[in-house]
């Protein structure tokens, strides 16, 4: 793996990349705007209805386009803001392969390269033939070679297991892919994938209590297995939040096509995602906690919570003490901490 630094930080508000919204923009345009339109709204139907069956999200040509106009770009800005969370925690290690499974139509693939534009190899495994075909024409667009000359392979978890490959992955992402299957088919699919990670296992949910549940059920058989948190969680010990979730944001300034699937006037969106980026090596920027909800202020306090290596603290900052009060009140959610807060309360 080569050894540069990647870019760690992101801007509270961040976009498609431009050759990814115009490959998108591209393909929307070779069908009729109704068909591509009443896809996204179908399948918007489906995404929040409870799931009862092993039945696809979306296949065909016009679910697939739905699919891109609409989540692909809220499902983008939840992988880009969990693999910048966890490039943060190893700085100096940059992946040269992915295998992303369950890639839909690549977006992972695009994420990662966005992180680390050193990535050489870059693999993508998909139930969905539709998925496949679009992931391969956006990919054409892409100016990333590692992506551009991706290998896509059809896959179904559901029903094969995650074969073991010649040499694993520096990076193995499974992204919105875990909650499609049964509780057995998660656990198998997780242990698989971790005998196949070199580096770091990537695995990210919806924002849920329900996508959350997925990802703490697999961060435990990680951890149980050998792995080492670098994100979100400050420690290696189990999760300390009792009858609570946890989630993070990235905003995302909603491309043109998206505004119209969604039929929603505002130009961005807070997309949410619960994630966990287990290594086999320890990290090296070790940090105390992680801000795991929105600071909250009114006109006697300000409040954080964070998800510290001691479990969970509320630090609460009075008015009366400015400097303090201010801090806590512009702490961020997802903001990491190296040092507790100093604050009078």
């Amino acid at each position: 793996m080569s050894e540069s630094h990647p870019r760690t930080s992101l801007a509270r508000t961040i976009a498609l990349p431009d050759a990814l919204r115009d490959g998108i923009a591209q393909a929307l345009a070779r069908v009729p705007e109704v068909r591509w339109i009443k896809a996204a709204q179908a399948l918007s139907e489906r995404y929040r209805s409870p799931r009862t069956t092993a039945a696809p999200l979306a296949s065909g040509p016009d679910d697939a386009l739905g699919y891109a106009a609409l989540i692909m770009p809220a499902a983008y800005a939840q992988l880009r803001g969990a693999i910048a969370a966890t490039a943060a925690r190893a700085p100096g290690w940059s992946p040269a392969t992915i295998l992303d499974i369950g890639s839909g139509p690549g977006t992972a693939l695009w994420a990662a390269a966005e992180q680390w534009p050193t990535l050489q190899h870059a693999v993508a495994w998909e139930r969905e033939p539709a998925l496949i075909a679009l992931g391969k024409t956006l990919a054409t667009n892409s100016p990333s070679p590692a992506v551009r000359a991706a290998r896509w392979e059809r896959h179904d978890l559901a029903v094969e297991r995650v074969a073991a490959a010649d040499n694993a992955f520096d990076l193995l992402v499974l992204g919105h892919v875990l909650n499609e299957l049964g509780a057995e088919d998660q656990a198998r699919t997780v242990a698989e994938a971790w005998r196949q990670t070199a580096g770091v296992l990537l695995i990210v949910e919806p924002g849920t209590p329900a996508g959350f549940a997925v990802v703490r059920a697999a961060r435990d058989a990680l951890l149980a297995d050998g792995g080492h948190t670098l994100a979100p969680c400050a420690h290696d010990a189990p999760c300390p939040l009792a009858d609570d979730w946890c989630h993070f944001p990235q905003r995302i300034w909603r491309p043109e096509f998206q505004r119209r699937a969604r039929g929603a006037p505002s130009p961005w969106e807070e997309s949410k995602f619960a994630y966990a980026a287990i290594a086999c090596f320890p990290t090296q920027q070790p940090i105390w906690g992680r801000i795991i909800r929105e600071p909250t202020s009114n006109k006697a306090y300000a409040e954080a919570t964070i998800s510290s290596r001691t479990g969970i603290v509320r630090q609460r900052a009075l008015k009366r003490h400015r400097e303090e009060y201010r801090r806590v009140q512009n702490l961020t959610w997802g903001e990491t901490l190296d040092d507790p807060l100093s604050v009078e309360c």
